[in-house]
């Protein structure tokens, strides 16, 4: 059984891992400049030297497209003139969607977000987002609900749609996001540094690594296959990955991942508060 508290959970632990990912690049920008103005106050000038590359980033919508492309349909409020119409919503596995004179490739996506939630009979609902850059406005809303009901909002500039009763959106329904997305976490053993939960002033190094549908933390598991809650977030177009797991028992694991599929930080807890609290072995 899911409940708000363990979803308000995980979404804490993702802001965490976020935060401290974004603080460790201030820092290293900061560092630079203030070794850049150490040497420029020197007489020495800073070494030339090319600038490093882009990030490394998941290309991802061969496994997201499938799972998503459809054309979807109901009975729909065109904005901003508030017109209700019959619409449909054509969106390819390419990342391409098109409405109404709506045409947006949301292959450029700033953040692509999946959620799939277990009600207390043990029925899923699943949302789909996927956002563009603030500069270009472009959102694009898949919800399928327990009873197979499902929503969509499509927007671009200052046309929207948003439709209900919409056909064919069950089938982002139809199965665990860890399965669809497999390829990009079932890989080998990586050892992150994680702080002693009762004592902060010592650090352990612990093994992780999924194994199929199991999350396994040093000699913890998760079994994905029995999860209440699971998610995955891709942002900065897939340079940063967040996915999150919530078990019946009220366990939460949030791990992020670089765009080159390394693990960068993991945060869990339990019902009476934080297990693990991890980043990147230096």
């Amino acid at each position: 059984m899911i409940r708000r508290t363990a979803l308000l959970s995980f979404l804490t632990l993702s802001l965490l891992l976020s935060a401290c990912s974004k603080k460790n690049d201030d820092t290293a920008g900061e560092d630079a400049q203030a070794q850049a103005a150490s040497e420029a106050q020197e007489g020495n000038p800073p070494a030339d030297e090319a600038p490093p590359p882009p990030p490394p980033k998941m290309d991802y919508w061969p496994a997201v497209g499938p799972l998503v492309a459809g054309n979807y349909g109901g009975a729909c409020v065109r904005m901003p003139d508030g017109r209700k119409m019959d619409g449909s919503v054509a969106l390819g596995a390419d990342g391409k969607a098109a409405a109404g004179g709506i045409d947006i490739d949301f292959r450029e996506a700033r953040k692509t977000s999946l959620m799939r939630v277990a009600n207390d009979k043990g029925e899923y609902a699943t949302t789909a987002i996927f956002a563009m850059e603030p500069e270009k406005a472009g959102l694009l809303t898949l919800h399928s609900g327990e009873t197979g009901k499902g929503s969509i909002i499509f927007s671009g500039d200052d046309v929207s749609l948003t439709c209900s009763d919409v056909s064919g959106v069950d089938k982002i329904n139809a199965e665990p996001f860890h399965k669809s997305m497999a390829k990009f976490f079932n890989r080998k053993k990586q050892t992150v540094s994680c702080l002693d939960t009762k004592n902060l002033l010592v650090r352990r190094d612990l093994d992780v690594e999924i194994d199929d549908a199991v999350v396994k933390i040093g000699g913890d598991a998760f079994d994905m296959n029995s999860a209440a809650f699971e998610s995955i977030a891709f942002d900065d177009n897939g340079a940063n990955v967040t996915l999150g797991v919530g078990m019946p028992d009220k366990r939460t694991i949030a791990m992020t991942y670089d765009g080159a599929g390394t693990l960068t930080g993991l945060m869990a807890t339990n019902a009476e508060g934080s297990t693990h609290s991890c980043n990147r072995k230096e």
